[in-house]
């Protein structure tokens, strides 16, 4: 019980920063989530074209 009152205490990184910053973290994590999807759509069509020859 005492572990849970002290974990509602605790302060995150992501709770002290500004709407703007929290906004341009997300957005560069869905920019590499995207490009991270590019590279493992090539990846993949590369290697069908491989298989496939």
């Amino acid at each position: 019980m005492a572990r849970f009152g002290r974990q509602a205490r605790v302060k995150r990184a992501w709770d002290e920063l500004s709407e703007a910053d929290r906004q341009v973290l997300l957005n560069q994590a869905r920019e590499r989530r995207a490009q991270q999807a590019q590279r493992d759509a090539r990846i993949s069509d590369a290697y069908a074209a491989r298989i496939n020859r």
